[in-house]
């Protein structure tokens, strides 16, 4: 019960458009571990990254070694776009990304490694497009992506061991097939909200939104008594 119970509040975290972290910086910690946690805070970028890990897995990684390299190329490439302030709306793509691949993992359907190469290096590329820093210059934007690119690589990484580590029984195999369905449906939902005309009603209340960024602006120090 407790399970479902913390499900239903990830959805609801994950349901709520325009999150205040997206891309802001988070005071205190650096810009190298800003671009680090950049892509926990990005909901269509954590459920893109999820899902691209639990397939590649749910393959076998020793067959699809291929596939973390395109990720890698990939993601650089996005991520230099992202240098030159190459501003691309992806949220929408990134999602829908989320979405099929998601629904790739629930159905086990069987891919070449040539193919899922393909995919690995284009949801790198979308994911690093959509890292940019406008607010940032110089050395500090270059901390910030080198620090994405180094998040992005390993987020992906723990969905895949996990796949990849229950991909020998058929139980196992089909529980991971469920994880890919959440995923799913989780896109799908959020897809709905960021492309409905009425996605503005369900915006955070002001007093959240201030509430949000009061927790964002708290100093480390304070948060652990130090």
């Amino acid at each position: 019960m407790k399970f479902r119970y913390r499900a239903f509040f990830l959805t609801l975290i994950l349901l709520i458009p325009e999150i205040v972290f997206a891309h802001g910086p988070i005071k205190g910690i650096g810009n190298f571990y800003n671009g680090v946690l950049h892509p926990v805070f990005v909901p269509s970028q954590l459920l893109l990254l999820s899902v691209l890990g639990l397939l590649i897995g749910q393959k076998g990684i020793d067959k699809n070694l291929l596939s973390l390299a395109t990720f890698a190329f990939g993601t650089f490439f996005g991520l230099t776009l992202a240098w030159f302030s190459f501003a691309v709306e992806m949220e929408v793509f990134l999602l829908g990304g989320a979405l099929t691949l998601g629904l790739l993992v629930a159905l086990d359907f069987k891919l070449n490694p040539t193919w899922l190469s393909l995919i690995a290096f284009f949801t790198g590329l979308a994911i690093g497009m959509d890292s940019t820093q406008e607010t940032l210059a110089g050395r500090e934007k270059v901390a910030t992506l080198f620090g994405t690119g180094v998040g992005l690589y390993l987020l992906q990484l723990y969905p895949m061991g996990l796949a990849d580590y229950f991909n020998n029984k058929p139980w196992q195999r089909i529980g991971i097939r469920i994880i890919g369905s959440w995923i799913a449906a989780i896109a799908f939902l959020v897809l709905a909200l960021a492309i409905s005309p009425y996605a503005q009603a369900f915006e955070p209340a002001p007093a959240l939104k201030s509430v949000l960024l009061d927790v964002r602006d708290v100093e480390p120090g304070i948060l652990t008594g130090r």
